[in-house]
């Protein structure tokens, strides 16, 4: 991979964060030019600052010399989220600045740096009884709440809180000439607290979702609320996916699950394939400690036998007070789903979820190697069917292409908010993994992994396909995640949202040198 490497900033960046944090290789500038899907140019350098200082210095320094600044996280995208554009671009590895600052107890927020994973944080909290609202991604072992936060996502708390973004009240972030600007209340000289988001104009959103084309997120402060004293978890199988998505649907506007995941019987028997049964006991321990030895008994017995011949399964978890607004929640849900047409299975999903939140990323291959990969859109309920039909459509027209790859695909629903859900179809395409992918797993459990060849042609297919599926769900005026360069923001925003957006960038970035292409900027 050739890429430009003016000496002065690599020498200005190596001088200030010495030799063992400014990364040039070729191997490492490959490593971190790559993310789950795919690569194109190299960066130049890997910068790795470990205070907020430093990254504001290393800010500073590269666009001073011209260089694009790619801010990268826990390296989980699949959007072109952080892969360069051009050469000449310095990436900044933000994964060093892991410090859990504050936990305010008595104002109800947390500050971290944007390196701080959703694990590491949940552990902390959890030690003092406490918990964000939306707390964290599944694939939190390694998503850092920086780049969660720029890239905008939905899991832990989302069915009743509302994706990341609306669990952030203040931020710290790097502009493109290296100064911090400071958002919410804490954006004040007289004696500063982030207890509180929308003090005059919401600047803090603005900065949100941005893909890091704003700035680079260099400290977060979270809501804070009480750790829920119970939980109750329940699953169903439905016949189609008119009727799961009815149920998903009335379930999310009454807001009483905390979590909440549909599935198609094709992603969920890819699901259950990939989780290790190795995994799965390590989390039964944890059934057994919040559920008692009866629940941990029963998740045994259903084991993956209990998903044979499911068509969409529905699974959600809801949480209490106490056992009584539980189970009171539950039974609510329970009859939305009946009233859908479902019928009840075990709870396994939820519980094992629950039980371990935070697992290896498995199904970033299938059983038999191939990969897996995403696309997806967050539509009002009114759009989901409508949409989901269209996505049918979409697949049935490409049976052939299917075919000749080898590529299977399936969906995935969840809600984004009490108002919208998200659609995921999902692909799983022969072809060898990159290094990126390999990073995440033991030699041992890659060897165990079907060794396929590299097929240039089916990850062109499934490339071709998302971006159509992208585009097709424009029409159903769907929102999206990890936006990056994937999505077609620019192209479906009214033309003064778009100028309005481009006057901030401007204002900021003058230079448009903060992670560019990102937005459409």
């Amino acid at each position: 991979m050739a890429s430009s490497r003016p000496p002065a900033a690599i020498d200005a960046l190596r001088q200030l964060l010495g030799p063992a944090h400014l990364l040039t290789s070729d191997a490492d500038r490959a490593f971190f030019s790559t993310d789950i899907f795919r690569s194109e140019i190299a960066t130049a350098a890997v910068a790795q600052p470990g205070t907020v200082q430093e990254l504001s210095d290393t800010v500073r320094i590269a666009t001073a010399h011209g260089l694009a600044v790619l801010p990268r996280g826990g390296g989980m995208s699949y959007t072109d989220g952080y892969i360069p554009d051009r050469a000449g671009a310095i990436t900044i590895d933000t994964r060093r600045l892991d410090r859990i600052v504050e936990i305010n107890a008595d104002d109800m927020f947390v500050t971290v740096e944007c390196g701080v994973t959703w694990i590491q944080l949940n552990a902390a909290l959890e030690a003092k009884g406490l918990r964000t609202p939306f707390w964290g991604t599944g694939s939190g072992r390694y998503a850092t709440v920086g780049g969660t936060v720029s890239q905008n996502a939905i899991n832990y708390g989302s069915a009743r809180f509302g994706p990341a973004s609306d669990s952030v009240l203040g931020l710290e972030v790097v502009l493109a000439d290296g100064r911090v600007l400071k958002t919410g209340s804490a954006a004040t000289p007289h004696d500063p607290s982030p207890f509180f988001r929308t003090y005059g104009p919401d600047l803090t959103g603005l900065f949100l979702a941005d893909t890091g084309a704003l700035g680079v997120k260099a400290r977060i402060t979270l809501k804070l609320i009480r750790r829920p004293a119970a939980t109750a978890y329940g699953s169903f199988e439905f016949p189609d996916y008119a009727s799961i998505c009815t149920a998903m649907s009335e379930i999310a506007r009454e807001g009483v699950a905390s979590e909440m995941s549909g599935y198609d019987a094709s992603v969920l028997r890819h699901m259950i394939q990939r989780r290790s049964l190795a995994e799965d006991l390590g989390h039964l321990g944890a059934v057994a400690k919040r559920e008692g030895l009866g629940a941990a008994a029963r998740v045994v017995l259903a084991g993956r036998r209990a998903f044979r011949g499911v068509d969409y399964s529905l699974h959600f978890t809801v949480d209490g007070r106490d056992g009584l607004e539980a189970e009171s929640g539950h039974a609510l849900a329970e009859r939305i789903c009946r009233a859908a047409g479902g019928k009840a299975i075990e709870p396994s999903i939820p519980k094992l979820t629950r039980a371990g939140p935070f697992p290896l990323p498995n199904l970033l291959f299938d059983g038999a190697g191939r990969q897996w990969i995403p696309v997806h859109a967050i539509v009002p309920h009114s759009r989901l069917v409508p949409l989901i039909e269209r996505i049918e459509q979409y697949f049935s027209d490409k049976a052939d292409t299917l075919k000749t790859h080898g590529i299977d695909w399936g969906f995935f629903l969840a809600p984004a908010t009490t108002q919208a859900i998200r659609v995921e179809p999902c692909f799983f395409f022969p072809d060898a993994p990159n290094r990126l992918r390999q990073s995440f797993f033991s030699a041992d459990e890659l060897a165990r992994l079907a060794p396929l060849p590299s097929n240039p042609a089916a990850h062109a297919a499934v490339r071709a396909m998302r971006q159509d599926i992208a585009a097709l769900s424009v029409d159903f005026g769907a929102a999206h995640f990890q936006i990056a360069r994937m999505y077609r923001y620019r192209e479906s925003r009214e033309p003064e949202t778009f100028a309005l957006l481009r006057t901030l960038k401007a204002h900021v970035d003058p230079d448009g040198l903060m992670n560019p292409g990102a937005l459409g900027l």
